[in-house]
């Protein structure tokens, strides 16, 4: 919680065409009265921008995983320790195998791993990639460790066709992310 005594929120935006949708996650989180701190995957700036996530959540977005922080404490750490819950909307099929494997190579995946609070993944891909067995592994592999999903949904996927992949509807997600904070 931070000093005005706002939950935050730590959203982790990826590199999926369904950033977009963080845009209104963002807005809905502060209307209801949640700080939101955005942190970018190292390919999230393909298809959004620090300032947009900047000027919606009206805080520093963040993705230099080797930025030196105003305060000189790594910044992994400090926003781990920020958040009181951290939600990665849109997941991709990288974001959830690298949490699964304890890999650490970006900002995202180290504030991941530094964080003890409850974590949220709400994927977006194609539906090949979730339905890939392997990543159906490391989605239940996650959920037996405590880690929480907000299911795609059946919807219009990037490459034309629809199938199950599309992100769950915001309103859903960001539901399910309040409910998962009150436990």
């Amino acid at each position: 919680m931070n000093e005005a005594g706002k939950k935050v929120v730590l959203l982790g935006v990826t590199g999926s065409i369904a950033a977009y949708k963080s845009c209104e996650m963002i807005r809905l989180f502060r209307h209801k009265g949640y700080e939101v701190r955005c942190v970018m995957s190292r390919d999230a700036d393909k298809f959004i921008t620090r300032l947009t996530l900047e000027t919606l959540s009206g805080k520093e977005a963040f993705s230099d995983m080797f930025r030196m922080p105003d305060k000189r404490k790594p910044e992994h750490i400090s926003l781990a320790e920020e958040a009181d819950i951290i939600l990665i909307a849109p997941a991709t099929a990288d974001i959830i195998a690298k949490t699964a494997a304890g890999l650490c190579d970006d900002l995202l995946s180290c504030v991941i791993c530094a964080y003890k609070g409850p974590v949220v993944f709400a994927p977006a891909m194609n539906d090949n990639m979730f339905d890939n067995p392997i990543i159906q592994d490391k989605i239940e592999y996650l959920r037996n460790k405590g880690y929480y999903f907000v299911s795609p949904v059946k919807g219009p996927l990037a490459c034309g066709k629809t199938g199950i992949g599309h992100l769950a509807p915001v309103e859903t997600i960001v539901l399910e992310t309040e409910k998962i904070l009150a436990l």
